[in-house]
């Protein structure tokens, strides 16, 4: 499946795209809401002003997407790899990052207000800032720095 395709399905009422393979894919602006992406392989795409909100992302392969202006508000991310990842303005309000692989992102103004980071991975990860945190859940996080922060919400 390519590009084209899925957005087509999708247009056509498809929601469930468990485990495709889309490495690099340009989903520019698309509106992928409540689709379901478990499993699926997205590393290296390019989901800039993307709506993923509600969306299922659990297990996914995102590894060095670009996420630039995107809203991942209430998507389930858990489990999912998102090292090397390119955030910028990214919405991720409500959304569940529990075990995330977030080692090496980039989260310039990265909005995680009421997310889940219990037991994600933020290891070497640049411009997180708490001030972003509003509400956020941390349980066994391991922060940008290395540490172990079990706080409850920020």
């Amino acid at each position: 499946m390519d590009t084209k395709e899925l957005l087509r399905r999708y247009a056509a009422g498809e929601r469930d795209f468990t485990g495709v393979k889309l490495p690099k894919a340009r989903l520019i602006d698309a509106n992928l809401r409540s689709t379901i992406f478990r499993q699926a392989d997205l590393s290296g795409a390019i989901l800039d002003d993307a709506n993923l909100s509600g969306a299922d992302l659990s297990y996914a392969n995102l590894r060095g997407a670009n996420i630039i202006e995107a809203s991942l508000e209430g998507a389930n991310l858990s489990y999912a790899d998102l090292s090397n990842a390119v955030f910028l303005q990214t919405f991720l309000k409500g959304a569940n990052l529990t075990h995330a692989n977030l080692r090496g992102a980039i989260l310039t103004e990265t909005f995680f207000k009421n997310a889940n980071l219990s037991y994600a991975d933020l290891r070497g990860a640049t411009e997180f800032t708490i001030y972003y945190c509003k509400g956020a859940i941390f349980h066994e996080t391991i922060m940008p720095d290395g540490s172990i922060r079990s706080e409850g919400t920020a």
